[in-house]
């Protein structure tokens, strides 16, 4: 019984990995498993990700609202093609997060953007930050 307990948790391990995959920012290219399968460009309050066609753009923007402790901060993701965005303050994404988020999502399949996904990606994480910032 140990044994077969044992094997089942290697197994299980073995397959989490095998869905892993390695997500690397390198000059400007984003690499994934070692191939270059998107562009970036990046500066400390936002960042794009485009397909290499340069036809797809996501832009992830940080945003601090208020000043010191009495301020938050919040991203935004915006499909540029699609004109769809999202607000975010408890995922605050990094451009690595996104693109994981969008991978294991199926957003992104074969270094492209699949259009039928975007919607359920941000129905997922949505908070709508920005609408909540007006009423108040």
């Amino acid at each position: 019984m140990k044994k077969l307990l044992v094997f089942t948790l290697i197994f299980a391990g073995t397959l989490g990995t095998l869905n892993a995959q390695n997500i690397k920012f390198k000059k400007g290219d984003v690499l994934i498993d070692g191939v270059s399968c998107l562009d970036y460009t990046s500066s400390s309050t936002n960042a794009e990700i485009i397909t290499k066609d340069g036809n797809q753009t996501i832009i992830l923007k940080y945003i601090r609202t208020g000043v010191g402790h009495n301020g938050g901060l919040y991203t935004k993701v915006v499909f540029v093609e699609h004109e769809k965005s999202f607000t975010s303050k408890s995922y605050i994404f990094n451009k690595k997060l996104l693109v994981k988020k969008l991978l294991s999502d199926a957003v992104i399949v074969d270094c492209g953007i699949d259009e039928s996904k975007i919607d359920k990606f941000i129905m997922k994480y949505d908070e709508g930050i920005e609408e909540t910032l007006v009423r108040h």
